[in-house]
């Protein structure tokens, strides 16, 4: 039986759990796509620990959650605001451990950088992922995103969508 989730700031002490979360999910998502390898690697390049916490979790400009289940980071939530319009917001990600996929976290964190992202001002919000990735698209989907284009991701060369939800 699953314990109740609860989402909280993330802070610099959940880096590391943080990490795993993504390691996992990666994999998990990824790995028939990119291969094992390269999921590794970008793992390690874009989750170090002390990267995430001075280029993500100490940024005031950011809104960075993680989901708490029996005292353990499951899943984590990434916004950053757009440089130009001050209404639109990005999410940069959102992982949950492949164990706890389909209990409703993803949809939790969601819900909680919308209505935060609504109290500061935001009306929409967007994103990108990868065109393969089946279990994100789908997600997305199911939670009132609309696919505005279809981009090629050079630096990972694959086929991304774009999304956009209007909030409120």
């Amino acid at each position: 039986m699953m314990g109740d989730v609860s989402i909280r700031e993330a802070t610099r002490d959940d880096a590391k759990a943080i990490k795993h979360v993504a390691r996992d999910s990666w994999h998990a998502a990824y790995d028939s796509v990119l291969g094992a390898d390269r999921v590794d690697e970008k793992v390690e390049s874009w989750y170090d620990p002390e990267r995430l916490v001075t280029d993500d979790i100490e940024q005031d400009d950011r809104l960075f959650f993680v989901a708490i289940v029996d005292e353990t980071v499951v899943g984590f939530v990434e916004m950053v605001p757009d440089e130009s319009d001050d209404k639109l917001a990005h999410l940069y990600r959102i992982y949950v451990a492949s164990d706890y996929w389909g209990r409703g976290i993803g949809s939790s964190l969601l819900d909680h950088i919308e209505t935060v992202l609504e109290e500061q001002g935001f009306d929409r919000l967007q994103l990108s992922v990868m065109a393969e990735n089946n279990v994100g698209v789908s997600f997305y989907e199911s939670n009132g995103f609309h696919r505005t284009s279809t981009t090629h991701n050079d630096q990972l060369d694959f086929q991304q969508y774009e999304y956009l939800k209007h909030l409120g």
